[in-house]
């Protein structure tokens, strides 16, 4: 593969990180927001999107993998992917506390 489709895939790599970092940040909110509103039907709608949060996850890691063994990056592009890799997961963990909230939410009722 060509350095320019790497650098291509690598920054789709890290524009779905940002996305993946938004959508985590709104869940947060929304769970917070629902626990302060004792609105149950947000919280299971925050429990729900958890699912799509972990199947991202999961996604980028597997295309992360892929690149290190296909292209064999060098130096700093390596440290590029294993820091998306870590950053995913912090990201993943992130949402399971969002669904965490929510879910004390629905238990207070």
């Amino acid at each position: 593969m060509p350095r320019e489709d790497f650098d291509l895939k690598l920054n789709q790599l890290q524009s779905e990180v940002e996305t993946l970092a938004q959508i985590v940040g709104k869940s947060i909110n929304r769970a917070v927001d629902a626990l302060k509103r004792r609105d149950l039907v947000a919280s299971q709608e925050v429990i729900n999107d958890d699912d799509y949060i972990d199947h991202k996850r999961f996604e980028i890691e597997e295309r992360c993998a892929d690149m290190i063994a296909t292209q064999q990056p060098m130096a700093g592009d390596l440290r590029a992917i294993i820091a998306l890799l870590h950053i995913v997961v912090e990201l993943e963990r992130m949402g399971d506390y969002a669904e965490g909230i929510a879910k004390i939410s629905i238990s207070m009722g």
